[in-house]
């Protein structure tokens, strides 16, 4: 394999992992706020926006690692794809009882 297929084979990888992690995340920040921050909006609101910003602080470090901070369509793509794999296979698990 050429150097360029490897570089984006690693860009595919890693991306897919960081939409699994940040579904995974958001999901955390979800039940938190389900559980322990119940009728306080403004909590509420602190409390989203700052794992929005975890996430975001993830995606930007996961991008570093393996575009060297570039976002490319490729990247994007497989990022959302791996949201999506959290949403078909992982998304409620961590209600179930």
């Amino acid at each position: 394999m050429t150097n360029l297929i490897q570089s984006q084979l690693g860009v595919i990888i890693v991306m897919t992992y960081c939409g699994l992690t940040s579904g995974l995340i958001y999901e955390f920040f979800a039940l938190f706020i389900m559980r322990f921050i119940k009728k306080n909006k403004i909590m509420q609101i602190v409390v989203r926006m700052f794992g929005y910003i975890v996430i975001g602080m993830m995606a930007a470090d996961f991008m570093m690692y393996c575009q060297n901070g570039k976002i490319t369509f490729t990247g994007m793509v497989c990022f959302v794809f791996g949201l999506f794999l959290w949403r078909k296979f992982f998304y409620g698990i961590m209600n179930a009882r």
